[in-house]
């Protein structure tokens, strides 16, 4: 068992690593590519935005996503709402440990044929889905880190098989980062990575402290609430299977002179037929409503609109009450509000900002009391002092002289694909190399310095010639593992 770092976020002032014009061992970096899951366009802004958001000031940064069906060539497209960010649209991820291999080098040359279009040959790897783990290791990087928000290893049913790859996602990176205590410690039960670092989710300090006017509908939902001084509570955020709804619906019902307002989309699909019942049930309360998603810019006009923010999280899942640190507890708190959370042990660490309580009853009566008309003006200060130290800022700057010490004079290279390959096994890696499927035209996947030995033409290559192909770019560890005669044949078509 490994014990992670944890780096202690300081306010403003008070210290911190250079920044990044004053580190000569980030010169080493000219590019960031995020491995992410699909369906980014429809997620709300998450730790992902606020750390590309930030990359995106200092280096082009690239969204991949791993979306479109096989043999569609890939794409690229401005980010729209981010500053120097592109989506990268590659072939889906794998729906099965055999296509894994085959998949992941069809996305390898898709994703460097955007790096040679681009010019990007110093890029760092920014990782978060385990399922790309072969282009993560097989194109070369500066660097590797794996962005652990979540500690998948306490979540219920997933195979092991998938488990294995972000174990070994974890141990092949330069460092690690969890967003939370409890995602460090599990990562260090699990993997034998000895480069996990603590950064805890942050806030947009300033965002939240300053609110502008609304430009949504929703203020006009609650306007005779307003009007009559009616106290509100609020939470924000997807209203999914993760909410105690019998909860919320307890303290709707104890106070009936209080507002409930939920902001979000819901995502009926996630919930069991019990939570749809209980959801449907407190939407029938008369102090209960519901605004849908709003525009990221319109929250911290809600918040300060609202008197109390509520985190009512189920207290059965372990993986919250262990793992969880919602970014909207610091964005709430940087509002203003007090906030009341069901146990989340990571939130326990704030408890100038956060009201963390351990049980049903404990939580109504933190709500029935916590107001921000009768707060006292300590506990605003410092609940403030807590967001600014927590401002995403600071922690991009503190995470920039931790990744700084690690990748100086890197040369950029690939992971270890021998060690990768050893651990699925040798018939699995070669079952992948049988399973590519020619393809209508071939875009080769660079002749920039980044991966020699494969041709940098468009052509077409009949389905034999691809394994030897492929040799080109295997590491030698691990092309001695294949098979005699498939060496040969990779021998004679690339002479």
């Amino acid at each position: 068992m490994n014990d992670p770092i944890e780096v202690t976020t300081q306010p403003a002032g008070h210290g911190g690593p250079p920044h990044l014009d004053s580190n000569p061992a980030l010169a080493q970096i000219d590019s960031v590519y995020f491995f992410m899951w699909p369906g980014w366009r429809e997620e709300l802004e998450s730790n992902r935005w606020h750390w590309g958001k930030r990359w995106g000031r200092r280096f082009p940064v690239v969204f991949i996503q791993p979306e479109l069906p096989q043999g569609e060539a890939a794409s690229a497209n401005p980010e729209p709402r981010l500053k120097n960010i592109e989506i990268l649209s590659v072939e889906s991820q794998a729906a099965e440990p055999d296509s894994l291999l085959s998949v992941g080098l069809r996305q390898c040359g898709q994703i460097a044929g955007h790096m040679l279009t681009r010019g990007h040959e110093r890029p760092l790897f920014w990782f978060y889905n385990p399922w790309l783990v072969v282009p993560f290791l097989m194109l070369p990087a500066s660097a590797r880190v794996y962005h652990a928000t979540e500690n998948y290893f306490d979540f219920e049913n997933i195979p092991e098989h998938w488990l294995a790859l972000a174990r070994h996602s974890i141990e092949a990176s330069n460092l690690v980062i969890c967003c939370s205590h409890g995602v460090a410690r599990g990562l260090a039960e699990h993997t034998r990575s000895q480069n996990l670092l603590t950064l805890s989710n942050g806030c947009e300090y300033q965002k939240y402290s300053r609110p502008r006017m609304p430009r949504g509908k929703w203020p006009a939902r609650i306007e005779d609430w307003r009007q009559s001084n009616r106290r509100l509570a609020v939470f924000a955020g997807n209203i999914d299977l993760r909410l105690d709804y019998q909860l919320i619906s307890s303290i709707a019902i104890r106070h009936p002179e209080m507002g409930f307002v939920l902001a979000g989309p819901v995502n009926f699909a996630s919930l069991s037929v019990q939570q749809r019942q209980d959801f449907n049930a407190l939407l029938g309360l008369s102090n209960v409503r519901t605004l849908g998603r709003l525009p990221p810019e319109d929250l911290p006009a809600l918040y300060w609109s609202c008197d109390v923010g509520i985190l009512p999280y189920r207290t059965d899942m372990p993986l919250l009450v262990e793992n969880g640190f919602p970014l909207k507890a610091l964005e709430m708190a940087a509002a203003g509000l007090p906030v009341v959370s069901s146990l989340m042990k990571p939130l326990q660490q704030l408890p100038e900002a956060v009201t963390v309580v351990d049980s049903p009853e404990a939580f109504r009566l933190a709500v029935a009391t916590h107001s921000r008309r009768v707060r006292p003006a300590a506990a605003r200060e410092a609940a403030e002092r807590v967001c600014r130290a927590y401002d995403y800022d600071i922690i991009f700057e503190r995470m920039l002289g931790e990744l700084g010490r690690g990748i100086q004079d890197a040369t950029p290279q690939p992971g270890n694909l021998a060690d990768f390959v050893a651990r699925i096994g040798v018939r699995s890696f070669c079952r992948g190399l049988a399973g590519l499927r020619p393809m209508p035209r071939v875009r080769a996947l660079a002749s920039l310095t980044l991966i020699p030995n494969v041709l940098a033409t468009q052509t077409r290559i009949p389905f034999r010639y691809r394994a030897g192909e492929l040799l080109g770019f295997i590491p030698q560890p691990v092309r001695r593992m294949v098979p005699a005669p498939m060496r040969r044949l990779g021998r004679r078509w690339m002479a």
